[in-house]
C-alpha cells in the first residue's frame, strides 16, 4: 500500500471514529488532535488534502457555511 493510500485510510478511519462518537461535522483540527494523541501527527494541509481526496471519492462532503466536513449522504440506488 502506498504512503498516500495509507494516509487517506488513516484520515478516513479517524473521521469515522469521530462521527461514531457523536460528531456530525468534523474539522481538520479535530483529526489533527486525535492523530497527535496517537503519535501519528499529520500537518493541517496534509489532512485538508486527504479530506479533498475523500470528498472526490464521494465518502464525505464539505459544509461550506461552517468549514467542516460530514459523511456524504448515501443513496439507496448504489
Amino acid at each position: 500500500m502506498s504512503i498516500a493510500n495509507r494516509r487517506t485510510k488513516l484520515v478516513l478511519s479517524v473521521f469515522q471514529e469521530l462521527v461514531s462518537k457523536g460528531s456530525a461535522e468534523i474539522r481538520p483540527g479535530a483529526i489533527a488532535s486525535l492523530l497527535r494523541e496517537r503519535n501519528q501527527p499529520l500537518s493541517f494541509w496534509e489532512i485538508r488534502g486527504e479530506l479533498s481526496t475523500l470528498e472526490a471519492a464521494g465518502l464525505i462532503a464539505s459544509v461550506p457555511d461552517t468549514g467542516a466536513w460530514r459523511l456524504a449522504a448515501r443513496t439507496s440506488a448504489g
